[in-house]
């Protein structure tokens, strides 16, 4: 009987055991079946079913909420704030009062986008409105909407407040002064304030009519007060006139790679030039002070002058100043010491930490610029007794070569 009773207890031990084991991976094989199901998600530990169904739970409301931004974000005041279409013609709702700054640099596709079509009801726009737009061609206006009008590239306000001209036709040596003498000027017949936009380039101008003694070809002129662009703001404490061209400075600005450039000068001899980067701005002197006539070292100085070059670069020539031709003619040559000294110099430059750094590329004598021993015969000492070399020891020993 004894032995009957040890026998029994040693299969329910036996059978306790393998039961035991049959829960162990029973609960092994619904880990493993959960693990494989959870996209990664582990429910041992800290994690339990119920956590991992409230994640479940949590992401199908994110994604229900997560629903597409409308093509038009526009305001209760009929602002439009942000296009996020991707449409190359962008038209505008009949709903929309004012175009804000910047409102179509959401659209996937802000670079292809080449023309705008106004709303009937647009009555204002800022003069940030399009500067994402890199390759804007076109704005339409229709007639029913009275207060704006578009010719040649360029968006003009009814009230004359604001001038938008294309990135289509600001190219290569054509900055947005140009465009208001070649287009701009011929539209309008009032003194007013204005702004000039174009791009990230905002120039605060007052427009005068000219009393044109038929000198020069302007029916108007400009005053600059303030020139802005990257945030800064540059505002002249004596505003810079292009009145006349001949002895005012004439205002240039366009955009490069790295920034974008203001400048005045006049034709015959002073100015300057700002650089605009995102970090900073950079002033330089780009023509010399005027002439002395009675201190010819001056014609040595050098006149540096930049213009837009390919790719974006921003390039430079470099040339004293008797090789520099103003009005047609090289009133300081006559102070040339050698046919082989400095004479031209043609590179790009970057701005590095705050400072304007010139890379030459091509260096020129003025033997190379066609100013040899034959022109010194023919143009510098004709009508003297001097020789070639005896003119040149002369000039020598009045100052020093270019350089």
């Amino acid at each position: 009987m004894e032995n009957n009773v040890k026998a029994k207890r040693r299969v329910i031990a036996i059978l306790s055991t393998v039961i035991a084991l049959c829960v162990i991976i029973g609960i092994v094989l619904l880990i493993l079946h959960i693990r494989n199901n959870t996209d990664g998600r582990s429910l041992v530990g800290t994690d339990t079913t119920e956590n991992y169904l409230n994640q479940q739970q949590s992401s199908e409301t994110e994604a229900e909420t997560e629903a597409p931004k409308p093509e038009f974000e526009i305001s209760e005041a009929g602002v439009l704030t942000a296009y996020n279409g991707d449409n190359e013609t962008v038209v505008i709702p009949d709903n929309v009062i004012s175009i804000g700054a910047d409102a179509f640099g959401a659209s996937p596709r802000v670079d292809a986008i080449t023309t705008v079509k106004l709303g009937k009801s647009v009555e204002d726009i800022d003069v940030q409105a399009f500067v994402s737009l890199t390759k804007l061609e076109n704005v339409e206006v229709p007639e029913e909407n009275g207060n704006f009008m578009f010719t040649d590239g360029v968006l003009i306000k009814a009230d004359n407040s604001v001038f938008f001209c294309m990135p289509s036709i600001v190219k290569a040596d054509y900055d947005m002064f140009n465009i208001f003498y070649d287009v701009i000027s011929d539209n309008i017949d009032v003194e007013t304030t204005a702004s000039l936009v174009s791009g990230r380039m905002i120039a605060n101008i007052e427009i005068k009519n000219s009393d044109n003694d038929g000198s020069w070809d302007g029916k108007h002129y400009l005053i600059c007060n303030m020139f802005k662009t990257y945030g800064y703001s540059k505002n002249f404490d004596t505003p810079y006139s292009d009145e006349g061209f001949n002895d005012a400075p004439r205002h240039i600005a366009y955009e490069f790679e790295e920034g974008v450039v203001y400048s005045n000068r006049d034709l015959c001899g002073s100015g300057d030039t700002w650089i605009f980067t995102k970090d900073d701005i950079v002033k330089t002197e780009i023509i010399t002070p005027r002439l002395i006539e009675d201190i010819p070292e001056v014609y040595n100085y050098s006149v540096i002058v930049f213009m837009r070059g390919e790719n974006g670069a921003l390039n430079y020539i470099r040339t004293p100043r008797k090789y520099l031709s103003i009005g047609g003619e090289l009133d300081g040559l006559g102070y040339m010491t050698s046919p082989d000294e400095f004479a031209k110099e043609e590179g790009y430059i970057k701005v590095e930490n705050g400072n304007i750094v010139y890379y030459p590329e091509k260096t020129f004598t003025a033997r190379d610029l066609g100013y040899d021993e034959d022109y010194v015969i023919k143009y510098l000492i004709k009508g003297t007794d001097l020789s070639v070399e005896e003119y040149f020891i002369q000039q020598s020993q009045r100052f020093e070569s270019a350089k």
